[in-house]
């Protein structure tokens, strides 16, 4: 993908589909920070929203009247949360892919499945039980069998 700038009019141009928000982001504050862009407001603002377990909420937001504009007819995607007005462009179809959802992928390889948390658990608990005895409970003293007509309670 290449993405170039039009300056004067306040246009972003991409030459292909935008599919990685963050990298879109990255290359947006390149052109930002560098001698020509530092002259320009800046093209647009970025939020990622940390959801827990490596798992962000993306968006980004032209501001300040830019536009995103793809210059060559052809069809494109843009996926993720990506806040612009897309300069209409004849032969050129747009399809937006959003979500208020998020995906998360195991980096560097996936973790156990649950048959091998299982398994795992299970092995432990063999070399060293786990102690769940109803006479311990509480320290208190445990009367009955858990059978219909004699229930355990305390004595």
């Amino acid at each position: 993908m290449t993405i170039s700038i039009d300056w004067s009019n306040l246009v972003v141009e991409s030459t292909a589909s935008i599919t990685d928000l963050p990298a879109f982001h990255a290359t947006l504050r390149d052109f930002e920070d560098d001698a020509i862009g530092m002259l320009y407001p800046p093209i647009h603002t970025w939020k990622a929203l940390s959801l827990g377990s490596g798992a962000y909420f993306y968006q980004a937001d032209f501001v300040n009247g830019w536009t995103l504009k793809f210059p060559t007819a052809g069809n494109y995607s843009i996926v993720g949360n990506l806040n612009a007005t897309i300069v209409p462009v004849a032969g050129v179809y747009v399809e937006r892919k959003t979500s208020a959802a998020f995906a998360t992928t195991a980096v560097g390889g996936s973790g156990p499945s649950a048959s091998d948390i299982a398994a795992a658990l299970l092995a432990a608990a063999q070399v060293a039980p786990i102690h769940a005895d109803t006479r311990k409970m509480n320290g208190a003293t445990v009367a009955g069998d858990g059978t219909s007509g004699n229930l355990w309670r305390g004595a």
